[in-house]
């Protein structure tokens, strides 16, 4: 059960969508107890926030290691921590993936949709679409169905934001667009790299496996 705070508490937390550190508005509480059956488990403070900013909720937890509260930082379970590719996507994939992040965070945000066109361009040539152009090798991995075609409408955005963020020197990239470029970039990677080739991985495994 929530336990609802009487007074303005605060807390400070960094918040995903300002990316920024925030004294945010503590709505509610919850301690979860000790387990009396988990010798190493400790007493747990959930809180639930708001952030002055943006108004967006913020969900973080502590730890009571036998200090109390207030000597562990909070950390922030929701939103989700900053996006990061998983180990199934190549390192020089994940590592413009994460300048793109970091472009964000400091509100770069044209050169975090640079690098996300980076990305796109990795994922091509890493399934074997190296055409003259980032539009070709997008259709050649379309006719290959490496990438279906609600994802080829998804890559064909961010390519023309990201041409008009590397190409237009008048043009500006909004934090808006940034974020949303993210999100799709991090959607096509983990999709191509995590989802479809673990399952194209087990088809094969299948095949071989030997009839019963």
């Amino acid at each position: 059960m929530l336990t609802e705070q009487l007074g303005p508490t605060h807390m400070l937390i960094d918040c995903r969508d300002c990316a920024a550190l925030v004294d945010s508005r503590e709505i509610a509480t919850h301690i979860v107890p000790t387990d009396p059956t988990d010798v190493i488990g400790c007493p747990e403070l959930w809180t639930f926030a708001i952030c002055p900013r943006c108004g967006k909720p913020i969900l973080a937890v502590q730890f009571d290691f036998g200090e109390g509260f207030e000597a562990d930082s909070p950390v922030r379970r929701f939103p989700p921590p900053d996006r990061r590719l998983g180990s199934a996507v190549p390192g020089p994939i994940r590592e413009a993936f994460s300048e793109g992040v970091s472009c964000f965070k400091a509100k770069a945000y044209t050169a975090c949709a640079v690098m996300c066109r980076k990305t796109l361009e990795g994922l091509c040539a890493e399934h074997g679409a190296k055409e003259r152009t980032l539009a070709l090798s997008l259709k050649k991995l379309r006719d290959a169905n490496v990438i279906e075609s609600r994802l080829f409408e998804w890559a064909e955005e961010l390519r023309q934001l990201g041409n008009e963020a590397a190409h237009g020197v008048e043009v500006q990239t909004g934090r808006d667009d940034a974020s949303d470029i993210l999100e799709f970039t991090e959607a096509m990677a983990e999709y191509v790299f995590t989802n479809r080739d673990r399952f194209t991985r087990f088809k094969a495994r299948r095949v071989k496996a030997p009839a019963k």
